[in-house]
C-alpha cells in the first residue's frame, strides 16, 4: 500500500518571499492600523469589522464571513467553511483569519492552514489582535505540496 507524504512546512526563499511580502504589505498595514487604533482586549468580531472597514477604505474588495463549500471527489459539499475575511487580489484570494487571544496556538494555525488546503488558494494571513504591544501576524503560502511561512 502506497502512503501519501504529509504536507511539510518550510520557509519561502527569495525572490518568491519578497513577491509574497509585497502582495500582503498593504493588508498587513491595515491590520497594524486597526491594532494601533483599538489596542488589545476587545472581542474578535470588533477587530474583524474594523479590519474590513480599513481594508475597504484602502481599496480592497473584501468578503466578510466568507462561506466556502469544499469539494470532495469532484462534488461540492453541502457543508462549508466560514472564513473571517477574504480579500480579492489580482494574484488570487487572500484568506484573513482574525483572532483576539493572548497568544496564537497550534489550533489557530491549523485552522488557517486547513483553509488553504480546502480552498487550494495560496495565501493566508493569521492576525492576533489580542497580542500586545503589536498585533501578532503570521503569513502562510500554500502550493498544494508544501506550506511555506514567509
Amino acid at each position: 500500500m502506497e502512503t501519501k507524504e504529509r504536507t511539510s512546512i518550510r520557509i519561502v526563499e527569495e525572490p518568491k518571499r519578497q513577491e509574497l511580502k509585497e502582495l500582503c504589505y498593504g493588508i498587513i498595514g491595515c491590520m497594524q492600523e486597526v491594532h494601533n487604533q483599538l489596542g488589545a482586549g476587545l472581542p474578535e468580531y470588533i477587530y474583524q469589522e474594523a479590519l474590513a472597514t480599513e481594508l475597504t477604505a484602502n481599496g480592497y474588495t473584501i468578503h466578510k464571513e466568507f462561506e466556502y463549500h469544499p469539494v470532495y471527489k469532484g462534488k461540492e459539499m453541502k457543508s462549508h467553511l466560514r472564513m473571517d475575511l477574504v480579500a480579492e487580489s489580482e494574484k488570487g484570494n487572500i484568506i484573513i483569519e482574525c483572532k483576539a487571544l493572548s497568544d496564537l496556538t497550534e489550533k489557530e494555525r491549523y485552522q488557517a492552514l486547513g483553509y488553504l488546503r480546502a480552498t487550494g488558494w495560496s495565501i493566508a494571513l493569521l492576525v492576533n489582535f489580542g497580542a500586545s504591544p503589536k498585533a501578532q501576524i503570521e503569513r502562510y503560502y500554500y502550493d498544494r505540496e508544501t506550506i511555506y511561512v514567509f
